[in-house]
């Protein structure tokens, strides 16, 4: 035992001497040897190794605790072909390594320090870079790569880097090839020590300049950060500060705030559990928007980098926005939902979307494939209960004057819609929209985005069209013609754009008011290709029957074509007329069949090419306007000189069946048949009506049949048997209307002639000669 404790004691004294031997040596190495001595050395050997100018001003070195090296005002010059200034500079540069741990092979570095750097990036014209030569391609296999790798990684298993302090750095980036410069200014970077495994601080702060466009950024960077020795790492509680400012650019000045509080990175599997970045952002003149001021939250987002995978349990948006295309220039946005990205599968699904702005909550899912290459996204939309009157006018939509102000107040939407950018359609299905009292649902679909194919069949409970109109004016007096302005004023339609339609779809409504019409069980059916334009069928149930009409438009010639077709039993005609016109000319109830047709893009012109055909078949009704009867007894009475009692009736013709038949040629209208049954009357007429000139020049025959019963009948006995003629002469809207006295003098004359001859003969000569003399007949018109 005596002799083992000897022997441990003497191998103690022998290391120690070795170990003070070793101190002595290097302190004697670092007061005998001055570096600057190999100054020219090691000059000569950078030249040798890189083909670049090395320049020091002052050499130092250090032994205790670290070995390291000091160096004053360094710099190595450019690449050959780039510019005079030095590719690297630095008033002080000093790294170094323990002494100790090196002993065991452990490699413990002390903290790089570089005050004043100055770092010249450079790419010339043909996109070669000034730091090409200083990188070295390493020949070999991917096996021999991994391996190396591997045995550098071991050999660091104990790093120990004391850390990084840049101080008043900058670097400069000039690239040729694209003509931008960008510099770095102010660059101050510092850390804690750095060890594999365990977190360390890191902060940074540098100013940059971009010149092409033209930007400046201030940036601050705070973070702790942990390197795994397999290159995994961590981040948490980062924060970074960025305020941007660029010229004609879309955003003037940006101020960003982004809050990381952890950040993991392992094996390519990235984890996020929460990132908040706040924003203060003001839009260049192009922008709409001109502020936009909030904030961005995520939570929970995890990555697969490999599969290329991505994961987002909650994104909320809130922001306020202010900009003249904004209505009311100010809005308030919240926006949240959660994702699932997969980019090798191109989908992605959005779910739980709610959108809110104003008192609108919109609510939706997005489920979408083939996302990089062609698109198609399903989406499910919603819109809950709004008051869509109070949302416009709180975004300072002015709205049209409705005569109901109750209108608007209540608005719910709710479909299915389905894109598709390859096929170039939109598919709307299960939609379902309320507006007030009303209810909308159905189907629709668009194809062919470059000339659109439009599909739909939509349903609608019912709906006041009135409560959405203005407010009935006072009728103030309209001219009875046209000006010729107003007549000639033409009709723009969108004629290329009615080119490329293409609509085949169906409309049904249950109820439409509108004014004097309330139509039920409406259908309306549209088809369009081409030009052509067709609604058919166009049936309604309207003033208690069913109305069968059709309309189209042609437009693929030079001029727009129009035609119109309706088939209508036991309709009510004054009513319609009324509805329709707004006059109330002719009443009675039946058939009425209207098939014409007309082109033009003027009023005018339409007139003019108006041709088809018109019947009517009424019963029990009234021609208004003017009284036949009462005509026919003035006629009488300045025929037997008496002078009329005063006739109250009212200014209409009555008739229990006329039935009407008319072509039409050019706009002019040609009676084909005209007859009327009044209560002693049976009528005939024939004539023609000019719509271009607005004018007629008519022939109504009128037959006096026995009764004395009607309009004046028991006063009109003794013209039973006659045929008067009565003319309708002048504008159709205010028709001058005469009887020809002439011919019922004639036909009187050779009644009489028949019962009392010679008498009658001369009692009427003298009557008519009287009468004549008086110019009673002269220009009479009634």
């Amino acid at each position: 035992m005596l002799a083992l404790n000897k022997s441990l004691s003497l191998t103690l004294k022998v290391l120690a001497s070795v170990f003070a031997l070793f101190i002595m040596s290097i302190i004697v190495i670092l007061v005998t040897v001055d570096p600057n001595d190999y100054r020219e050395d090691i000059k000569t050997a950078v030249k040798e190794h890189t083909g670049r100018d090395f320049e020091v001003e002052k050499m130092s070195l250090s032994i205790f605790p670290y070995i390291a090296i000091n160096l004053e005002n360094a710099s190595l010059s450019n690449a050959t072909g780039f510019n005079d200034k030095p590719f690297f500079k630095a008033n002080k540069v000093q790294v170094g390594a323990a002494m100790l741990p090196l002993l065991s092979q452990e490699l413990e570095v002390e903290k790089l320090t570089l005050h004043g750097l100055s770092l010249n990036l450079e790419k010339n014209a043909n996109g070669k870079n000034n730091w090409d030569d200083l990188v070295k391609s390493e020949q070999g296999t991917d096996s021999d790569n991994q391996e190396e790798n591997s045995k550098s990684n071991n050999k660091l298993a104990s790093l120990n880097f004391g850390g990084i302090d840049i101080q008043n750095g900058e670097i400069l980036w000039s690239d040729q090839q694209n003509n931008q410069n960008v510099s770095l200014k102010e660059v101050n970077i510092k850390s804690g020590s750095i060890r594999f495994g365990s977190f360390f601080d890191l902060k940074l702060s540098a100013k940059a300049d971009v010149s092409q466009p033209k930007i400046q950024s201030n940036l601050t960077l705070s973070l702790e950060a942990k390197i795994e020795q397999n290159g995994q790492y961590d981040l948490k509680n980062l924060r970074l500060e960025n305020q941007f400012s660029g010229q004609n650019m879309p955003i003037e000045v940006a101020n960003t705030v982004i809050e990381l509080p952890s950040f993991n990175l392992a094996n390519n599997e990235l984890s996020l559990p929460n990132l908040l970045v706040k924003f203060d952002v003001t839009g260049g003149k192009d922008l709409p928007i001109k502020q936009s001021q909030g904030q961005l939250d995520l939570t929970n987002l995890t990555a697969n980098l490999d599969k290329q995978s991505f994961r987002l349990s909650a994104l909320k948006l809130q922001s306020d926005l202010e900009g003249d295309v904004i209505p009311n220039k100010k809005m308030s946005i919240e926006l949240s939902t959660d994702l699932d990205l997969d980019l090798k599968q191109e989908s992605t699904t959005l779910n739980n979307v709610i959108f809110k702005t104003e008192n609108m909550a919109l609510n939706a899912s997005v489920k979408a494939t083939q996302i990089i290459a062609n698109p198609q996204v399903d989406t499910e939309l919603k819109i809950s209960q709004t008051n869509l009157r109070d949302l416009l006018e709180r975004l300072n939509i002015a709205l049209p004057q409705m005569s109901d102000q109750n209108t608007l107040k209540t608005f719910t939407l709710s479909t299915q819609v389905k894109f598709a950018q390859q096929a170039e359609s939109v598919q709307i299905n299960n939609l379902k929209v309320t507006l007030d009292d009303s209810n909308l649902s159905g189907k629709a679909s668009i194809k062919n985005f470059t000339n659109p194919a439009i599909a739909y069949n939509l349903n609608l409970d019912k709906i006041d069209i009135s409560r959405y109109l203005p407010p009935k004016q006072a009728e103030t007096p309209v001219s009875e013609s046209p000006t010729k302005t107003e007549e000639d004023a033409k009709i723009e339609l969108p004629v290329e754009m009615l080119r490329k339609l293409k609509i085949d779809g169906t409309f049904k409504a249950g109820s439409v008011k509108f004014d004097n019409l309330n139509p039920t069980n409406l259908l309306v059916a549209t088809k369009a290709s081409k030009g052509d334009i067709n609604v058919n069928p166009i049936k309604a149930t309207l003033f208690k029957t069913q109305i069968n009409a059709s309309a189209g438009l042609n437009v693929a010639g030079k001029t727009p074509k129009y035609r119109f077709k309706t088939d209508a039993k036991d309709l009510p005609i004054g009513e319609a007329m009324v509805a329709f016109t707004g006059k109330d000319q002719l009443t009675g109830t039946g058939t009425v069949n209207i098939n014409i047709t007309t082109q033009g893009e003027r009023v005018s012109e339409f007139k003019k090419a108006l041709n088809g055909q018109v019947y009517a078949d009424l019963k029990n009704g009234a021609v208004k306007g003017f009284n036949l009867a009462k005509a026919i007894r003035q006629a009488k009475a300045k025929l037997n000189g008496k002078a009329l009692a005063n006739d109250e009736s009212e200014a209409q013709t009555d008739f229990s069946a006329l039935t009407a038949k008319a072509s039409i040629k050019n706009g002019v209208v040609t009676t084909q048949t005209l007859s009327a049954k009044a209560p002693f009357m049976r009528i005939n007429g024939e004539g023609t009506v000019n719509l271009p000139k607005e004018s007629l020049n008519y022939l109504v025959k009128t037959k006096i049949v026995g009764s004395d019963k009607g309009q004046g009948g028991e006063e009109l006995k003794d013209l039973n048997g006659l045929t008067i003629p009565v003319k309708l002469k002048g504008s159709y809207t205010s028709p001058d209307v005469s009887l020809d006295l002439n011919s019922l003098l004639e036909q009187k004359t050779k009644a009489k002639i028949e019962e009392k001859k010679e008498e009658v003969v001369k009692d009427i000569k003298k009557q008519a000669e009287e009468k004549l003399k008086d110019s009673l007949f002269k220009g009479l018109k009634f």
